[in-house]
């Protein structure tokens, strides 16, 4: 059978497919189709099953491809139409009902009120935060000197020195003023300043560190060096004056540990340790001290109270 002859055949029973059995193409069919153009005499039974097979899968594909074009001239119609009913929905809804597309521009006042009625409540529970937090952070320095200061007292337990016995004073604080000198001992315990220098020079303000050796000459006790005190504690603290102004410590180091109120170790007998007291946010102006007052406490068998030491008329150097 040639392709012409096969196309008519198709043709032939595509016309006649509403007289289909559930549109099936079937052996009957096709020998139907072929006496009636003719061509039954070219086919064998065998080729008539063949031809029906092939004129089945050519008709199915022909009906796919009418439903995917009826498909697309459905898509074609209702896009448009969807489209513009949507947009129509929309100016409806935004004519209407604008809060429920967020166009509603004219707040009532009372909601105005009670928001920043809201918003000042916010800001002052901030501030109380704020604040609960600067206590913790203060409290917790204290913890933490404290725990130095345990922790020197018992190095300094677990290790006693071979001095003679002496009766252990406890007495009020022990003052000592120096006009000029930069070196003198009081209670056993070595102070020399070995200057002080600016740092962290700014637009309007300066950090001073003023750095000591501190030495134990007649054994090996506990120290703790103050920079300010806290409002729990009634600890001293470290100051300077100059042109009649007064600046308070904000940190201090004694040997290895620090801390912005004070620092605690324990001094080895003849071994000398550097300390600082900081000043931080210090004006420019400050070019040199007036007075300087180092605030220490003592913890040994013969004296156990603070001790303050003074300095005067000390010049500052650039770091």
């Amino acid at each position: 059978m040639s392709e012409d002859e096969f196309k008519n055949l198709v043709e032939t029973l595509y016309d006649r497919r509403n007289e289909l059995e559930e549109g099936r193409i079937t052996i009957d069919s096709v020998r139907e189709s072929l006496v009636e153009l003719g061509l039954s005499d070219l086919l064998r039974e065998n080729d008539i099953e063949e031809v029906s097979k092939q004129v089945s899968r050519e008709f199915r594909r022909r009906q796919w491809k009418n439903y995917f074009n009826f498909a697309m001239i459905l898509i074609i119609l209702v896009f448009p139409l969807a489209a513009f009913s949507g947009y129509q929905l929309r100016q409806y809804i935004v004519a209407n009902f604008p809060q429920l597309v967020g166009l509603n521009q004219t707040p009532d006042s009372s909601k105005l009120l009670e928001l920043e009625v809201q918003v000042k409540k916010l800001t002052a529970n901030q501030t109380k935060l704020e604040n609960q937090l600067k206590n913790s952070q203060t409290e917790k320095d204290e913890l933490k000197n404290r725990i130095q200061e345990l922790e020197v007292e018992n190095k300094r337990l677990k290790n006693p020195t071979n001095t003679s016995t002496s009766t252990t004073v406890t007495s009020p604080l022990t003052e000592t003023t120096s006009t000029s000198a930069k070196f003198f001992e009081e209670q056993g315990i070595v102070y020399e300043l070995k200057g002080c220098h600016k740092s962290n020079v700014g637009s309007s303000s300066q950090t001073i560190n003023c750095t000591l050796l501190i030495t134990s000459k007649q054994e090996n006790v506990g120290l703790s060096l103050y920079s300010k005190k806290y409002s729990l504690y009634p600890y001293p603290y470290s100051r300077m004056f100059e042109a009649g102004k007064e600046y308070i410590g904000t940190r201090v180091k004694l040997g290895s540990y620090s801390g912005t109120s004070r620092a605690n170790n324990s001094l080895i007998k003849d071994v000398p340790m550097e300390s600082t007291i900081i000043f931080d946010n210090v004006p420019l102006q400050v070019n040199k001290i007036k007075g300087l007052e180092i605030s220490s406490s003592l913890r040994s068998s013969y004296y156990n109270s603070y001790i303050n030491v003074e300095f005067r008329n000390i010049s500052l150097s650039e770091k």
